[in-house]
Parts: C-alpha cells; structure tokens; sequence
C-alpha cells in the first residue's frame, strides 16, 4: 500500500485501530485521506470521532483547492454521494495528491488486501 511517508503509515494505523472500523471500506478510504500528511492530520483527522467523520466543519477549514478536491474525493468515496471533478484533479494535483487520489480509490474498492 502506498503513504506518503512513515508518519502517514503510523496516524492511519491509529485511527483506524482507535476506532475500530474493521474492514469498513468507506471509512478506510477517508482516514487514509485524512492522515495523509500533516496539514490533513492537523485539519482533518482530528474531526474523526465515534461518531464518525464531521465532513461540515472539515470543509469549513482553509484548504487549498487541491486538498479541497481531494477532500471531496474522500467523502464521495465515504458517503457514496456527490460529485467530484477528476479532470479538475488531474490539472491540480501533483504527483503525491494523484497517488493519494488512486491509493484512496483503491482502498474503497478494494479495503486493505
């Protein structure tokens, strides 16, 4: 599986055993979204509770709008609601967000295996 980096691994790791969301894909593909680096840890993982994901006030944050679509992409990923412009995404990201972006996708489709 891809992570940015070591500290991506380890704060996905935690949420996902902190709140003990087995195999549920959705949730899986939104904490891989919401640890990916540390703006998205500081901003948005820490709106993740029992409760579930508080996406009204993660979007109410500043974000670029590459992190707003990914973003985006992550709830419609959780929610399996909305719409997402990719074409928009493939303009604006850079190498690390696409791969963000396609490791998201595929943990939803496909969980962890």
């Amino acid at each position: 599986m891809y992570f940015e980096d070591e500290k991506h691994a380890e704060e996905f790791n935690h949420l996902f055993q902190r709140l003990g969301k087995g195999q549920d894909k959705e949730y899986l593909a939104a904490f891989y979204v919401l640890t990916a680096d540390e703006e998205l840890r500081r901003k948005g993982a820490q709106l993740v509770g029992q409760g579930g994901i508080d996406w009204r006030s993660v979007f109410s944050q500043d974000w670029s709008s590459g992190y707003r679509l990914l973003l985006e992409l992550a709830q419609s990923l959780f929610q399996s609601s909305g719409k997402i412009d990719l074409a928009y995404g493939l303009r604006t990201w850079d190498e690390e967000r696409f791969n963000l972006a396609i490791q998201a996708i595929h943990v939803r489709r496909n969980g962890l295996a």
